[in-house]
């Protein structure tokens, strides 16, 4: 196989799948390629078992293969010198193999949140896509709120409703609803996420600024492409392990998301 005496296993078997694509019967149309193909599965039957090579590589040095090889003493400088002796005690593993060792345990428990997070943020968009729900409402009071934050000043409009809960809108969207104290609200099919309000009497409409649909739409994409990751991609236990924490993580936060429309 033209392959040093110190090559190492993965290097027997590229040159073995190498010569083997070269001189296949199938393949190879000389009259000689049946009889070098079985040469090479001959030499690979041993040269692939470490030890049957390490007994070939023996031969190939010199050395009898049914004598075994002595090692020169060596001898310390100081003649009161005695070695301390060896012991077979079990290595001690090293933190990270440790942590590795935990994950690899608790891989399948990490699969199982990236699979049920897939599926919760897939209803999310099946939620988001359905056809609305109306219903018809009175705002009870309005209230205008500026916050402050590092981006700036942040205006909103909130109207508490006659049914008890709340919608925000953008500062614009407000001023047009202002006017109006009988509105339908637009609710997604499943979870009732407020999405649009409407004027009954202009048919004038605003998206619900403040949802999960609205300017946190952001978050269910997010989970959704860290759980597609987490449950299809097979290569890395470390890896595997931690983004089914970071969808763990992302799950709780969506649910508050989910919840925001009512503060």
């Amino acid at each position: 196989m033209s392959l040093n005496i110190y090559a190492s296993e993965a290097e027997v078997k590229q040159a073995y799948r190498k010569l083997a694509l070269q001189f296949h019967p199938d393949k190879n149309r000389s009259p000689e390629a049946e009889a070098i193909f079985k040469e090479i599965n001959e030499a690979y039957e041993c040269l692939g078992d470490p030890l049957r090579k390490a007994i070939y590589d023996q031969m190939l040095r010199g050395v009898p293969t049914g004598e075994q090889v002595q090692e020169p003493v060596r001898t310390h400088r100081d003649p009161r010198y005695r070695p301390k002796p060896t012991t077979n005690a079990p290595r001690r593993p090293t933190h990270r193999e440790e942590l590795l060792a935990m994950m690899a345990t608790n891989l399948r428990y990490t699969l199982m949140i990236s699979r049920l997070t897939l599926l919760f943020s897939l209803a999310l968009i099946a939620d988001y896509s359905l056809p609305p729900v109306k219903t018809t409402t009175e705002i009870v009071t309005a209230t205008h709120e500026r916050l402050q934050n590092r981006y700036g000043t942040e205006n909103r409009f909130e109207m508490e409703l006659k049914d008890g809960k709340k919608v925000t809108v953008s500062l614009a969207d407000g001023r047009n609803l202002r006017s109006t104290t009988k509105i339908g609200v637009y609710r997604s099919a499943w979870l009732a996420v407020p999405l649009i309000v409407e004027d009954e009497a202009t048919h004038y409409r605003a998206p619900v600024y403040l949802s999960i649909y609205g300017n946190f739409i952001f978050w269910p994409i997010l989970l959704l492409l860290t759980s597609l990751v987490g449950t299809f991609y097979w290569k890395g236990v470390e890896f595997r392990f931690n983004v089914g924490i970071v969808n763990f993580i992302l799950f709780l936060l969506t649910l508050i998301f989910l919840n925001v429309h009512k503060f």
